[in-house]
This record gives C-alpha cells, structure tokens and sequence, in this order.
C-alpha cells in the first residue's frame, strides 16, 4: 500500500510542475531587484542594454519607485551583469530540478 502511496505522491509533485514554475519565476522576478545609491532598480536586459549604450559616467534613472536617483553608469552596470547573471544561473538550476521532478 505505501507503493501506491509514494506512486500517488509522485504524480501530484508532477501535476504541480506548472504551478511551481509559475511561483519559481515570480520569486526569480522578485530576486533581479538591486540596491544601488538610496534607489531600488529591477535588472533587465533593457537597463543593461541601456547602461552599455550610454556615454555619459554620470546618469539619472527612475527607480522602481519611480524616484531619480544619480548613477554612476560603469559602477551600476558592473553590478547589474554580476546580479543578473547569478540570478539567471540561479533559475536555471531550480528549473532544472523541478523538471527532474516531474518526470515520474
């Protein structure tokens, strides 16, 4: 009986795999979120972008909050790659496991 016990256990944690990708990304969107100078900015590909395009050492950027805050651009966009890139790497592990868990 604990055969189809464990067997049942399986096929839920299998059945949940959309589910637990959904939250997995929501905490992964939480996660790009990086401090910088009194500010709170969301790491995308576009800020990186952005910063990577711009000239100027000095910038002035909306945060999340929608508040200017002075940047030093080589400095943030330093950051920003490393942040990404971790959290990125990050993601693709969990994603990874949670795939090994849904085939039964």
């Amino acid at each position: 009986m604990s055969d189809i016990n464990a067997i049942v256990a399986e096929v839920r944690r299998a059945t949940d795999y959309q589910a637990n990708k959904q939250i997995l990304r929501e905490k992964i969107q939480t996660d790009l979120h990086i401090a910088y100078n009194g500010g709170l900015f969301k790491v995308t590909p576009d800020l990186i972008g952005f910063l990577s395009a711009w000239t100027d050492d000095v910038v002035y950027l909306a945060d999340t909050y929608e508040n200017p805050i002075e940047i030093n651009r080589v400095e943030l966009l330093t950051q920003c790659k490393q942040h990404y890139q971790q959290v990125m790497n990050r993601w693709h592990q969990l994603h990874a496991e949670l795939k090994q868990i849904r085939r039964v």
